[in-house]
């Protein structure tokens, strides 16, 4: 059941968020539509007007559509809409009289206009194309009622003759020779700059200008203005004399200003020529204005004193129906004259009173109750369908990639396909759903009931496939795989493999092979050389190919053939290191090379069997000694008992007294013997077993040092320890740890020289415990460290002493045993043994 019901939920997640969302994007679909439509934010009258207006431009469509018919007088009696047609100029309606059935080209009504109608224009073209729909808003799919009109638009290029620019009314104008055209906004601009104008559009329309001028233009009538109030008598006689030489006659007059307008200048001001008329120049050009030209090919700037002022003819250029231009290059303009079919209709339209149910002005009247309604329920369900569909987004990225009831994390069959292939097969899911939508949306078929649910199929089957993405790449996330389950990573990884093998062996080679990198030298010296020499061959190009790939084999070859090398030489190294298990593997190896590895591991094979012959030779030599030494136990254990008995019985001679004592010492002195036989027989061999347990280091040092205290005085030998204060502990045998202690404080009492200090010390170093013995022997030690550590060998060589020689070696059996280390130095006289423990810290004991 509980499977049954994590399935159940997760499926109810997954459809609720898709329901909620459709819901959600419907509603802002709707929103967006209102608004395109300026319902969103009006009501009352305003949306009242609006909608009725809607419904009249929407009769005018229809009507327009078929114009060169009977302008749709079919569909206008079936929804029951009176309607009249106005051929207008720019929408100007003047005088006309609207009662008056001669002021329209069509209308279907007879009666006098009543008090509440309608007005909209329409422009067409005979290239308009139309878009008719019987509702007065479609909000999903379906083009409203609208007429497009293209190629209204003629343009033809025509080269700039001159260029003015009237102040008052703010425009540009350009003469093209014959007319003038006004210039679009978007080509110019009239600013301030102290940069003045660009030396390439001065040059070019100096010599515009230039070819205006008339040849007579010296006849013409100009008052240079004062720029100094203190004129001097030789600028009035100049004046005088301008005055007396330009006389102008009848014939002249036609082409000059008229003679109230006396064009005056100032500075560096031209005087400009248009259609053969004078025109002063805007500026000069220190006047800190330019006219800035904005066009598609190449852009300039003019200085003032090449701009004629047509601020005179105002009033002349506002009243005429100039063609506009858009500037093309800072020389030529692109004129653009509308389509001599293009025509403004002025269209009335009121509803009849037995209007249709279904007419623009029902639908207006029914969208005025639905639309407020709307205003409030749209945005409420937006945020609402929001806000659960949040919320269960949330819950389902919760639940995705759950640990199940055995802790392992649950997984879905999309998060264990490669992220890309998921990615494909949801862009795929994607397309079809997007296809069947654009299909459903394109045509007619939406406009029925089907239609619009395979439109809903369409948009869910989207979003559910893209929650099914999206969960599988969270479950990927919490899996902590999201890249390494990548198609892209499996292939790098695989590519990774092959190379990292190369670039391990290029490492091997250099790294164990002290002269890989002359060899690594050499090579790329050789084929630099090569290199350089196909270099200057003119077909190098095929040639240059085939050395590459010599060269890639080449050193494909010599890295194989020294990565063998390799191989045996550190198998040759480990062995002189003395490990005898290292063995050469000879596949697929050079046949010299091979017989070289295979060499060694027949070396190899012979010195594993001698050094096993030899274990077994010393096992056999313990076993013997073991065995050897529990037979004589027996007896000699018979012997000391009888031997203890006869000293209890009262002998009166001395003699036969002594005797006993002699054979009683040495009957012991055979026992311990016998004992430290058995015991470095069984420490060798390893078959004690040991009861490891935490022990204080401080205190049974002391306990061993303790007990030797009646022996070290005897002996006359002073010792001197250092322990710390504090306990320390190490992990060891109890018992086992004494006997180390004893045998190397008994070594102190038996080999030190009399009337000398011995030294016992405990330290803590690196995490290690050291106990270190010290001391100066009694006779030369005339041998080594190692040899001491022998079985039976003694410092004493004259062999006067009681020891057997077995004492360090059991010592240091033990303490390997127990996973120490014991180490004797010899420095003259000095003998000095370290035994090391790894310390075990006072918090984890207690």
């Amino acid at each position: 059941m509980s499977k049954v019901y994590k399935r159940s939920s997760h499926l109810l997640y997954t459809i609720g968020i898709c329901v909620f969302l459709m819901i959600m994007i419907s509603s802002i679909v709707i929103l967006n539509a209102l608004d395109d439509c300026g319902l969103m934010y009006t009501s009352g009258t305003s949306l009242k007007k609006l909608l009725m207006d809607q419904a009249a431009y929407d009769y005018s469509i229809w009507a327009l559509s078929d114009k060169d018919g009977n302008y749709n007088e079919e569909f206008m009696n079936e929804k029951g809409c009176n309607i009249g047609i106005i051929e207008t100029d720019n929408g100007n309606l003047g005088d006309l009289d609207l009662n008056d059935s001669s002021t329209y080209i069509y209308r279907n009504f007879d009666q006098e206009l009543p008090a509440q109608y309608y007005m909209t224009n329409v422009y067409t073209s005979d290239d308009s194309e139309f878009y008719l729909s019987e509702k007065l808003y479609d909000f999903l799919f379906v083009n409203g009622n609208e007429v497009y009109n293209y190629d209204i638009e003629e343009y033809q290029p025509k080269d700039i003759k001159g260029i003015g620019y009237d102040m008052v009314g703010q425009k540009a104008y350009v003469w093209d020779g014959e007319n003038f055209i006004e210039l679009n906004d978007t080509s110019y601009n009239y600013k301030a700059s102290d940069e003045g104008g660009t030396y390439n559009t001065t040059n070019i329309y100096d010599r515009i200008w230039a070819s205006q001028v008339p040849e007579d233009s010296n006849q013409h009538s100009f008052t240079a203005a004062a720029d100094d109030k203190n004129q001097t008598s030789q600028e009035d006689d100049s004046s005088k004399e301008k005055n007396e030489t330009n006389v102008i006659t009848e014939d002249e007059e036609d082409q000059m200003l008229p003679a109230e307008s006396i064009i005056t200048t100032s500075g560096d001001a031209k005087i400009l020529y248009i259609d053969g008329k004078a025109y002063p120049a805007l500026g000069d050009d220190n006047s800190g204005y330019i006219l800035e030209l904005y066009g598609t090919e190449s852009s300039g700037a003019l200085s003032l004193s090449n701009v004629a002022d047509l601020s005179d003819l105002h009033d002349q250029l506002g009243s005429e129906d100039l063609s506009v231009c858009t500037l093309d290059t800072v020389s030529s303009v692109m004129e653009y004259t509308m389509d001599s079919s293009y025509k403004q209709y002025t269209v009335i339209t009121f509803p009849r009173p037995d209007q249709s149910r279904d007419s623009f002005f029902v639908q207006a009247q029914r969208y005025l109750g639905i639309i407020p309604v709307l205003h409030v329920a749209l945005p409420l369900l937006m945020v609402i369908s929001g806000i659960l569909v949040l919320v269960l987004s949330i819950l389902l990225v919760i639940r995705a990639g759950n640990y199940d009831d055995h802790g392992r994390l649950s997984t879905d069959i999309l998060a264990d396909f490669p992220i890309e292939v998921t990615f494909v097969i949801f862009g795929c899911v994607e397309s079809l759903a997007i296809a069947v939508i654009h299909y459903s949306a394109g045509y007619d078929y939406n406009t029925s009931q089907y239609g619009l649910v395979v439109i809903g199929i369409g948009i869910f089957v989207g979003i559910y496939a893209g929650i099914l993405w999206a969960e599988s790449i969270i479950i990927n996330f919490k899996r902590k795989q999201l890249f390494r389950n990548t198609l892209c990573y499996k292939m790098l990884r695989a590519m990774a493999r092959p190379l990292r093998r190369g670039i391990d062996s290029i490492k091997t080679v250099l790294a164990s092979i002290k002269w890989g990198y002359r060899i690594a030298g050499m090579c790329l010296v050789i084929a630099f050389v090569e290199y350089m020499s196909i270099a200057v061959i003119d077909d190098k190009e095929s040639l240059m190919l085939f050395w590459l790939l010599e060269k890639v084999v080449l050193a494909a070859i010599i890295i194989k053939v020294l990565k063998q090398y390799a191989k045996v030489k550190k198998a040759a190294v480990d062995m002189a290191d003395g490990n005898m298990d290292v063995r050469v593997d000879t596949t697929k190896m050079l046949i010299d090379l091979e017989e070289h590895g295979q060499a060694l591991n027949k070396i190899v094979s012979g010195l594993n069997t001698a050094v096993n012959e030899r274990m077994k030779s010393e096992r056999m030599k313990t076993e013997l000694i073991t065995n050897v030494s529990h037979d004589i136990k027996t007896p000699l254990t018979s012997v000391i008992n009888y031997v203890d008995l006869l000293q209890k019985e009262n002998f009166d001679n001395e003699t036969a007294r002594s005797y006993l004592e002699v054979l009683d010492r040495q009957a012991k002195r055979l026992k311990k013997l016998i004992e430290d036989l058995i015991e470095a027989s069984k420490a060798a061999s390893g078959s004690i077993k040991f009861n490891m347990e935490t022990v204080n280091a401080r205190m049974i040092l002391n306990q061993s040092v303790g007990e030797f205290d009646d022996r070290l005085t005897a002996g006359n030998i002073t010792v001197v320890t250092q322990i710390p204060d504090r306990d320390v502990y190490v992990r060891a045998d109890n018992r086992y740890l004494f006997r180390v202690l004893d045998n190397l404080m008994s070594n102190i009492v038996k080999y030190s020289q009399e009337g000398t200090r011995a030294y016992v010390e405990l330290n803590e170093d690196g995490g290690m415990v050291r106990y270190t013995f010290k001391n100066i022997s009694r006779d030369r030690l005339g041998i080594s460290a190692d040899e001491l550590m022998e079985r039976f060998v003694r410092g004493d060589m004259s062999r006067n002493t009681e020891g057997n020689g077995l004492g360090l070696s059991i010592a240091r059996s033990l303490t390997e045993s127990m996973g120490g280390k014991m180490e004797l130095t010899v420095d003259g006289d000095l003998f000095k043994v370290d035994v090391t423990f790894p310390e075990v810290v006072k918090e984890s004991v207690a």
